[in-house]
């Protein structure tokens, strides 16, 4: 099993209106091409019987992706790329299925972390899913569902609370006190004193480091202040 790559971590229902829902766990091996985060595992929560790209066409998505504002403006994902292969190798039957502790246990045997949600909101899947996953390895992620009255709070403790126009900072530490935010600005000009630039660039726009050596983007597990971030920085 160590050598195993990918795998099903959980099968359930979306919390936001019940559709077939599947958590895939890819690049257990720490072998990445992703600049930005390193070798890190990557998980994608997909519908279980709509291709991605139809889902993102018809406005099914919005069972993995509730409301999330970004996802017909600014999205980084490429629901043609990588989501759309793994939708298809789980048509085709070919993932395992393992258990979060399972894939713990991969993950630590292999020194990698986790990026929770590559591709879809993690609070789509059970937070005890990702406690699990995450015992004791680094691991980011980021949830714009905190303003929904099904949001399991518990997930901040190891994410992060998304920012951006509509979803406001104030709003999101006046809902959840404690909470660490991921905020999305239009430059760096206007940080408060609690919040830092985030650190994967340098100035001149190299990279300084990348997301599998940072961990700051841990939610309330880190002490640490706020990330600001600007689009495709």
């Amino acid at each position: 099993m160590p050598k195993l790559k990918s795998a099903i971590i959980w099968t359930g229902s979306s919390p936001k209106n019940g559709a077939h829902t599947v958590a895939i766990i890819s690049g257990m091996d720490g072998k990445s091409d992703n600049d930005k985060t390193g070798g890190m595992a990557q998980v994608d929560i997909l519908l279980g019987n709509v291709h991605p790209v139809e889902a993102r066409k018809i406005g099914a998505d919005t069972a993995i992706c509730g409301d999330c504002p970004l996802k017909t403006k600014v999205c980084y994902v490429n629901v043609g790329f990588g989501p759309s292969a793994k939708y298809r190798a789980l048509q085709r039957g070919s993932y395992a299925v393992i258990s979060p502790r399972e894939a713990n246990a991969i993950l630590k045997a292999n020194g990698v972390g986790v990026r929770l949600g590559s591709y879809g909101d993690p609070a789509m899947v059970p937070t005890n899913v990702w406690l699990d996953l995450v015992d004791g390895i680094e691991h980011t992620g980021y949830t714009h569902q905190w303003r929904e009255d099904w949001f399991d709070a518990g997930l901040l403790d190891i994410a992060m609370a998304s920012i951006d126009e509509v979803n406001t900072r104030e709003d999101a530490k006046t809902m959840h006190p404690g909470v660490r935010t991921y905020r999305m600005a239009k430059d760096y000009s206007e940080l408060d004193s609690n919040e830092i630039k985030c650190p994967s660039k340098a100035p001149d726009g190299t990279r300084r480091v990348q997301c599998a050596d940072c961990g700051l983007c841990a939610g309330k597990s880190r002490k640490a202040k706020d990330i600001v971030i600007v689009e495709n920085d």
